[in-house]
Parts: C-alpha cells; structure tokens; sequence
C-alpha cells in the first residue's frame, strides 16, 4: 500500500519474481565466493589438485599462457546476478536484460553442452552444474515470455 492508501499491483507475476531473487542471490553467492576464492589463490582452487578446480574453466591457454578467463566471467556473472535481483522487483521494467539474458543463456548452455560432451571424461560434472544452471534461467525466463504474450493475447 503507497502513502496515499492506494494499493498498489504487483510488478509482475510473484512466482516469477522469487524465481528471479533465487537465481540472483544463488549467482552472487556462487560467484563472490568463486571470485574472492580466486584473488586470494585458494588451494581449493589450484590447477594442479584443488578440490574446486572443476568449478571453474581455468584451463584455457594460448601457448603455454594463462588467457585469465575466469575472474573476467566471475565479474560478468556478478554483475549479472545484482542485475536479476534488480529485474525480481519489476520484470516487466527488465524486459530488454531478461530477453538479453534468456538468448545468451540459451546459447551458452548449447556451446557447454557441446564443449562438454567433446571432453566428456574431464567435464562431465558441468552437465551436473554449469551446464543446467543456464538452461534452467533461460526456460524460466521463457516460460515467463509464454505467459505474458498469451496473458497480453487473452486480454484484447
């Protein structure tokens, strides 16, 4: 209720809402810690024997150099999750990011599937992690998409 008496309606459906805070807060935790975990060099992290490696793609090389993939994909994933929080209040204010966020998602879980499934036997748990972590935030946001256009269809 605003400070007029007016109740206000909801910014979106309430099961989408949670559905995006879920997906914002398990990013940030996720990637904070993998980001802090990383500066700090870890031996969970380590390349050589961490029991964490597996959660990061640490291994990408040009010659015999490090190319620093992971914290530069931490810091878009932080950012990403700050922005799904932001998207949780008001979706319909988000549409552009949420829409941006389904079709990357989408195409990131399609190259990891592929990417995996060439080296099954040193990625096999990123169809267990990585790889449904994307796919499911891509199909929520769509099954949301569904939604509204056939609520918007109905409505006319």
């Amino acid at each position: 209720m605003s400070t007029t008496g007016i109740v206000k309606p909801p910014r979106g459906p309430k099961p989408f809402r949670v559905f995006l805070r879920v997906y914002g807060v398990l990013t940030l935790a996720i990637f904070v810690s993998l980001f802090v975990g990383f500066v700090a060099q870890s031996p969970l992290l380590a390349e050589h024997g961490g029991a964490l490696n597996w959660t990061i793609w640490n291994d990408v090389r040009c010659g015999s150099e490090h190319m620093h993939v992971p914290p530069m994909l931490m810091v878009i994933y932080i950012v990403w999750g700050i922005f799904l929080l932001c998207a949780a209040g008001d979706p319909h204010g988000y549409t552009s990011f949420l829409n941006f966020t389904m079709w990357a998602n989408l195409a990131h879980g399609a190259l990891m599937v592929v990417q995996a499934a060439t080296e099954i036997d040193h990625y096999w748990s990123k169809f267990l992690t990585d790889i449904p972590f994307v796919l499911i935030l891509a199909l929520g946001i769509y099954v949301w998409r569904r939604k509204e256009q056939v609520g918007q269809i109905n409505s006319k």
